[in-house]
């Protein structure tokens, strides 16, 4: 895959501040093993946030540290296996907080391990041509109320990555 005339500004991540560590030390198959493949070591989690609250926190900061004016942001695709509700979709509450224009695209998709990759596809595809200038991958995941689990594996975050066209350019060569 080819990603021309995009190029990726900027990426930032908003996470909890309650950690933990990935697996337990109980764990049948030994947390040793778990870290050394994975190398995940710990996890975040709150079930004060939901994944849009990690992502607009990521987003916020993000734009502050690129300068860029909010009205200029022509797309948002929103990647997730926990969005905030069913309907609307969050890609349309996050334009909302976040005060983009009413033109601005916002998408939702549902997918998880493979999200960003997916979305970065997506988006990238969208930008390409040039008509769409600047634009936000949002991609992230908040299982509130289900993190009673002790020897559940993945944490909270959100993430945002912004990324902008520009003739010539090329992201990924594959």
């Amino acid at each position: 895959m080819t990603i021309k005339n995009i190029k990726l500004e900027g990426i930032s991540a908003g996470v909890p501040k309650n950690i933990s560590p990935a697996i337990s030390t109980t764990d049948k198959y030994g947390a040793e093993d778990f870290v050394a493949t994975t190398g995940v070591v710990e996890k975040r989690y709150s079930n004060d946030f939901t994944t849009s609250d990690l992502c607009l926190a990521a987003t916020n900061q993000l734009i502050n540290d690129l300068g860029w004016d909010k009205k200029d942001i022509d797309i948002l695709i929103f990647v997730s296996q926990t969005p905030d509700y069913i309907l609307p979709a969050t890609s349309c509450i996050l334009q909302d907080k976040l005060g983009l224009s009413k033109d601005c695209y916002a998408l939702d998709i549902s997918l998880g391990c493979s999200g960003w990759v997916y979305g970065m596809s997506v988006i990238s595809s969208l930008m390409s041509s040039g008509a769409i200038k600047k634009g936000l991958l949002l991609a992230g995941d908040a299982r509130k109320q289900c993190y009673e689990e002790p020897d559940q594996l993945f944490g909270f975050a959100g993430t945002a990555t912004a990324l902008s066209y520009g003739p010539c350019r090329s992201l990924i060569r594959g």
